[in-house]
């Protein structure tokens, strides 16, 4: 009798020691996973509120850009951020909305480009601390509205700006044609350069060697982990936002040290200008002349430039800021770059010119006019600060004046211009 209840003793202990085992391992596992689940909150909720105190964050929008069905990108509808920057709803940089049919008696300019036209902020270390941000009231469009006000015959000349970061001029074809000649401009400006301008590598095709098109190839090829890892993530950076802060944190870092075991190339001048001179056959030169030939076509004024770069010597006197930057360049770009890009200039100068002036566009060159400006006008290599944007837009605006009052003065009719370089 004894012996049988010593046993169901130790039967009834075991059982309860197994149920405590399986009971503790459920209990620890649900406690690491809300461990896991706080932490990812907190980090989440801790980032959130970092973007929105300090980084202009709207809530809404991480991004300013999004993806486009024909031009890789597209300026984000609708974003802002608080510290100045807006987007309208058909993804201008702009607060108002356009219409697509001009009020009577409206002059409509657009500004086509890159980053620079669109007025982004400084990339460059020494830049950010005064610079980190361009408004809306600050950029190129805005000041040359505010040049142009009242100085025609026109009750008024509105000046829009369609730039998007990092787009050349095959992606002004797409989108002169997507977007823009639907709301019937009468002029386009396109501020160009540093994006596809200088193309030095050997065969350099600008319809496949643009920013952003490696996600496209990665997402759309083969499928792949890599291209599964490489989403996952591309996804978490749009959509978290610690991801986003820690990423845009690491990221500066992540470059330094890969950087740390390259020595500093160096190019080979001769033939980088000899890649050049084809590349530009091949590239931007046919998509000026296209581009022309579809303004003129449609009755627009074609404008072209080319941008200011701080790497070009100059008549400016650089300021202790933007010496630094150039001291940034010089240890982080090729060796030579600035030999190769001061020689280049008059090529591509010259080239845009032949280029203009057979298809009757108009050509400004800005790459030195600056000179006598006492304050900062880069913010990094070749974006500019609110006064860069000023000096340049009045520049603009008094070679671009005499062009509207030409028209003004002929009524409606799109009259056949020479062209000015």
């Amino acid at each position: 009798m004894e012996q049988s209840l010593r046993d169901r003793w130790k039967n009834n202990d075991t059982t309860l020691t197994l149920v405590r085992t399986s009971v503790s391992w459920r209990v620890k596992t649900i406690g690491y996973l809300l461990m896991i689940l706080l932490s990812c909150a907190s980090l989440e909720i801790a980032a959130y509120g970092y973007l929105r105190l300090f980084e202009g964050y709207d809530g809404t929008h991480l991004m300013n850009y999004e993806f486009d069905d024909y031009k890789n990108i597209r300026l984000t509808p609708n974003y802002q951020n608080t510290k100045g920057i807006y987007h309208n709803g058909q993804g201008f940089r702009r607060i108002q909305e356009t219409p697509k049919e001009k009020a009577e008696g409206v002059y409509r300019v657009f500004i086509m480009g890159g980053s620079t036209a669109y007025g982004l902020g400084a990339l460059s270390k020494y830049g950010q601390v005064k610079y980190s941000v361009i408004r809306n009231d600050e950029t190129i469009d805005h000041y040359l509205e505010e040049y142009l006000a009242g100085k025609t015959a026109y009750k008024r000349v509105e000046v829009i700006n369609a730039a998007i970061t990092s787009q050349m001029s095959h992606h002004h074809l797409i989108y002169l044609n997507q977007t823009i000649l639907k709301f019937h401009p009468d002029m386009i400006i396109f501020i160009d350069g540093f994006n596809d301008y200088y193309p030095e590598k050997k065969g350099f095709d600008q319809f496949r060697d643009y920013a952003y098109q490696e996600r496209v190839h990665q997402y759309m090829a083969e499928p792949s982990i890599d291209a599964w890892l490489g989403y996952t993530g591309w996804w978490l950076f749009r959509k978290s936002h610690f991801v986003h802060v820690a990423s845009k944190t690491v990221l500066p870092l992540w470059l330094w040290f890969k950087s740390m075991d390259r020595g500093q190339a160096r190019m080979n001048v001769d033939g980088a200008l000899s890649n050049l001179r084809e590349n530009a056959h091949n590239n931007f030169l046919k998509m000026v002349e296209r581009n022309t030939i579809i303004l003129r076509h449609e009755g627009v004024v074609p404008v072209f430039t080319v941008q200011p770069e701080i790497i070009f010597k100059q008549s400016k006197v650089f300021t202790k800021m933007e010496q630094d930057i150039l001291q940034e360049m010089t240890t982080h770009w090729s060796e030579n770059y600035s030999e190769f890009k001061n020689r280049a200039r008059p090529v591509v100068i010259d080239q845009m010119k032949q280029a203009t002036g057979q298809t009757g566009a108009y050509f400004f060159d800005l790459t030195n006019i600056f000179g006598g400006l006492d304050d900062d006008a880069y913010t990094d290599y070749c974006h500019l600060t609110p006064m860069g944007n000023k000096r340049l837009a009045y520049y603009l605006g008094e070679k671009v004046l005499p062009i509207i009052l030409a028209k003004s003065q002929v009524g409606n009719s799109s009259p056949s211009l020479p062209s000015r370089n």
